[in-house]
């Protein structure tokens, strides 16, 4: 392995362990000039023997921390520095690692360490290179997986804070530099610096500090939290902010541009608060603070007030009310996020108690994306959300002031192109929306979307993004929408964004829960649909009875239902009578159901052959009449006491205009043909996903075989099924081991990985 194929011009080298200009020269030689040697304390006059050409290119070495904190393309180790390549899974930054093989003992100590790493095929052994006298053994890490953009960057000792001040200036670059500036251009040992940037200049500050191997850590925020310069995925000051502290920076004695003193004040504390909480070490009713916090932030809060002639609280609770005072508590959507990592607003804002049940029906808010809008238009974007039955209350574009306010204060401010390729743009449309049957979120859902409420929000939002993916394919395919999680934050969201609305909607919301709302008492509750609810309630003579309540914008299925059920009622046993209606609902007699606990989806259980054959005369005496229920499925029919069958859910009947199909083609068996224009229910509608699964029987069996046929279909297709199961039974036995000897490598890894940490320090 020659030098020549391992460093390029642009080549960043970090050579820990430096015991002469050897390595530097060498890389040179080869066009790779970005140079940094880091000094032991015991190899000290080394710093003295630097070469002229190589001034500022050596530096004593801190801590042994250095060798995994760093940016670098090229990471030389000596000796006792190679230690380090026992926890190679730290070293994944760089791409090369070039290992100082200075004896037998390193040499067994290298490929020892390494054994591990190519095992698991972490680490690829490119072969040997010598630098003068020296020998190295070179290895590549580009297999391993690379870290996501992230805001922690290394500033090169040999451009130094001084140096960095200069090239921003030259620049021209439009940033400030947060706090703890007031001994710059000196950072104490293990001190960051923290840079706000505007968007524009993001990308220059990055390849400043990109063009040296570097170990001052540096961390860069932008304006409006571009990926990579985020925090939390949200920008780190609400970006209105962000822009003032820029707009109203001043120049520091070193030359820095930091915030004016009263954005100072402001921006520390909001950084102690909302940022840091407990571990800023402010006291606090809610909370323990950290005893030993990395600042004295009270002190530092009471000086700088006291230097623009204010007091200052000392409490986290003192400090937010004072925030709040000067507009500069972030909203609520922003606290949301930041509960994540400050337990401190999570009972400050958030107590527990707000996640009661949503009350029906539920608003939600979703922001359509300027791209959205322009490639799906206003219609079809609608259409995606009303697809899940949701009712749409308003439907607003964004501009002026509301589009800017939308854009700085919701989602954290940040609507950059998150894991997608490319940007969706800035919020440019409203929608509000009510959901009458809120989906509960799975277990795995609830632990990405902590806060979601229902399910068909996340749903609806999939929909979209797989209607964007289909139009513009995977490469080019964009975030189209946000939307609030819960109630809470709809409110909040609509009040940022159409403050003049909120009560309007809050009057919609209210009366359509007064209708919705059942004022008689209630017995059970049997379903909570889309569309409608289904009850057991106390009827007018103090009997049980089942009532039926729809949704406004099932107004026209309620309409189908109670026409069918008086059309049949008569001529088919198995319709239930239909008691009483009113403005929303209908009453129909209860009576207990023995088929109760009929899955929703396929399971083990097949309904009682008697039972279907039984099912498929009620469909006959249905089809007699000139009606087809599209959506009858053995979920429909229960089975009430004495065996009398009972068929429910008329609300997509069909009454053919002319003379109906044969029964083996009804729209209940085979589903509508395209050209239907009529509701149809959600889902496939195919025999095979809704009978079959439940029957074991074929479209053609079970309306036309006789019995000891029937009984032969049903167990050759339970015969399949529980072979089908096994098979799925063990493929599931597999993940959990799969997942077991995972999560057992993760903890081996873990443990490891700290092991080898222990090992890779030494004194330096």
């Amino acid at each position: 392995m020659t030098l020549e194929g391992l460093a390029k011009p642009t080549s960043r080298v970090l050579d820990v362990g430096a015991r002469d200009a050897g390595v530097a020269d060498a890389f040179a030689r080869v066009g790779a000039h970005h140079y940094l040697g880091l000094v032991l304390a015991s190899d000290q006059d080394v710093l003295d023997r630097v070469p002229d050409h190589l001034q500022g290119r050596f530096h004593p070495m801190i801590s042994p921390d250095q060798i995994f904190r760093n940016d670098t393309d090229l990471l030389v180790l000596r000796a006792p520095a190679i230690r380090a390549v026992w926890a190679i899974r730290d070293l994944t930054h760089t791409h090369h690692i070039v290992l100082e093989r200075a004896s037998a003992t390193a040499w067994l100590q290298i490929h020892g360490a390494l054994a591990i790493s190519r095992l698991t095929g972490r680490i690829d052994h490119l072969g040997t290179t010598t630098c003068g006298p020296q020998r190295f053994e070179v290895f590549k890490t580009s297999s391993l997986k690379r870290p996501r953009p992230r805001p922690r960057h290394y500033l090169s000792e040999t451009v130094g804070v001084s140096g960095l001040i200069r090239r921003l200036e030259q620049d021209g670059l439009d940033y400030v530099v947060l706090r703890w500036f007031d001994d710059l251009p000196h950072l104490d040992s293990g001190e960051d610096l923290d840079i706000l940037v505007a968007d524009r200049d993001l990308t220059r500050l990055h390849e400043i500090l990109a063009e040296e191997p570097g170990t001052i850590p540096v961390d860069v925020y932008s304006e409006s939290g571009l990926e990579g310069a985020d925090f939390l995925g949200m920008a780190y000051y609400p970006p209105h902010l962000a822009a003032q502290m820029l707009a109203r920076a001043e120049e520091h004695r070193s030359g820095a541009r930091v915030p004016s003193p009263e954005d100072h004040l402001h921006s520390l504390a909001y950084h102690a608060v909302y940022h840091k909480g407990a571990a800023s070490g402010l006291a606090s009713d809610l909370v323990e603070p950290e005893k030993r916090p990395d600042h004295d932030y009270a002190q530092v809060l009471t000086r700088v007030a006291h230097s623009l002639g204010r007091s200052w609280p000392t409490s986290l609770e003192g400090v937010d009310e004072e925030l709040t005072a000067q507009g500069w508590r972030p909203p609520l959507d922003t606290l949301r996020r930041l509960t994540d990592a400050n337990a401190w607003v999570q009972h400050r804002f958030f107590p527990q108690n707000d996640e009661a049940p949503p009350e029906l029906p539920e608003p939600t808010i979703f922001f359509i994306r300027e791209r959205a809008l322009s490639a799906l238009g206003r219609e079809e974007t609608v259409r995606v959300i009303e697809s899940l039955e949701f009712e749409i209350l308003l439907v607003r574009e964004l501009s002026g002031q509301a589009g800017s306010r939308t854009t700085e204060l919701v989602r954290g401010g940040n609507w950059g192109r998150g894991p997608f390729p490319v940007s969706g743009g800035d919020p440019v449309m409203v929608v509000v929306a009510a959901h009458y049957g809120p989906r509960p979120p799975n277990r795995e859902l609830l632990a990405r979307y902590p806060r979601l409420t229902n399910g068909d929000v996340l749903h609806a939002k999939v929909l979209m993004r797989e209607l964007v993916e289909s139009r513009f394919g995977t490469e080019h395919a964009f975030n189209p929408v946000h939307s609030s999680d819960d109630e809470f934050e709809t409110w909040e969201y609509l009040k940022t964004s159409l403050p003049d609305e909120v009560e309007a909607i809050r009057g919609a919301v209210r009366s359509r829960r007064d209708d919705y709302r059942t004022t008689v008492p209630v017995l059970a509750v049997l379903s909570r649909g889309r569309r409608a609810k289904v009850e057991v309630v106390e009827g007018s003579d103090g009997h049980p009875v089942v009532r039926k309540t729809f949704a406004p914008h099932g107004q026209r299925h309620m309409a189908r239902e109670v026409e069918t059920m008086r059309a049949l009622a008569s001529r088919v046993s198995a319709v239930p009578e239909l008691l009483r209606t009113g403005p929303n609902w209908f009453e129909t007699e209860f009576f207990t159901n023995d088929l109760a606990g009929l899955p929703d989806r396929p399971s083990g259980r097949l309904v009682p052959l008697s039972v279907a054959r039984s099912m498929v005369e009620v469909l006959r005496q249905v089809h007699a009449q000139g009606f087809d229920l599209i959506d009858a499925k053995p979920q429909n029919f229960l089975l009430a006491p004495g065996g009398q069958l009972r068929l429910v859910d008329f609300e997509f009947s069909h009454r053919y205009p002319g003379e109906a199909p044969p029964l083996d083609e009804i729209y209940s068996f085979t589903g509508p043909p395209k050209d239907f224009d009529g509701d149809l229910p959600y889902g496939e509608l195919s025999y095979e996903s809704r009978w079959e699964p439940f029957t074991g029987l074929s479209r053609q069996s079970l309306l036309y075989d006789p019995v000891w046929r029937q009984h032969l279909h049903r167990s050759i297709f339970r015969a399949v099924r529980l072979s089908g199961a096994l098979a799925s039974f063990a493929r599931s036995c597999l993940r959990q081991g799969r997942g077991r000897f995972s999560s057992g490598r993760a903890h081996a890894g873990a443990a490891y990985r700290q092991w080898a940490r222990q090992r890779a320090r030494f004194s330096p």
